[in-house]
């Protein structure tokens, strides 16, 4: 039996990226209490998600090698190096700096992956961000992030 032709293979490496990242994120998940759907625990939208995006990837994949597709580009490391960046820096600022200062800075690190970056609206973008997570996480879920600087 012939292995299956890849006809897609933007399409297959996307899917298995999505795999990948599933199961990342479902092993990390061991810990947290499931509950039900009708009393959540903490585990159970993480893992619903991460199911979720794993059938999704193997459902992109699989029509990688059925469909016809783009033949995979050339990595873009100008666009995937200030994303990296910007996760790496909200791991590390989050504690020290609090809530607004890291997401301002990740805004403004991704914001170097655009190739038509403007500042005009990546502050607006930063702003409003900023604001809707500390609404969010802060205000309306009460979680113990610090929103500014501890010194």
């Amino acid at each position: 039996m012939a292995s299956p032709r890849i006809r897609s293979p933007q399409d297959v490496v996307g899917g298995l990226a999505l795999v990948v990242v599933a199961a990342v994120a479902w092993s990390q998940l061991g810990e947290l209490k499931m509950g039900t759907a009708m009393r959540m625990g903490p585990g159970y939208f993480p893992t619903v998600l991460s199911w979720l995006v794993g059938l999704f990837g193997l459902f992109i994949a699989g029509r990688g090698l059925v469909h016809d597709g783009p033949p995979l580009d050339r990595w873009g490391w100008r666009h995937i190096i200030p994303v990296i960046g910007a996760i790496v820096l909200f791991a590390f600022a989050i504690r020290p700096l609090g809530l607004v200062l890291s997401g301002a800075g990740i805004v403004l690190v991704a914001s170097f992956a655009a190739p038509d970056l403007r500042w005009r609206e990546t502050i607006i973008f930063g702003g409003a961000l900023v604001l809707f997570t500390v609404l969010l996480f802060k205000v309306a879920l009460g979680l113990p992030f610090a929103v500014w600087p501890r010194f």
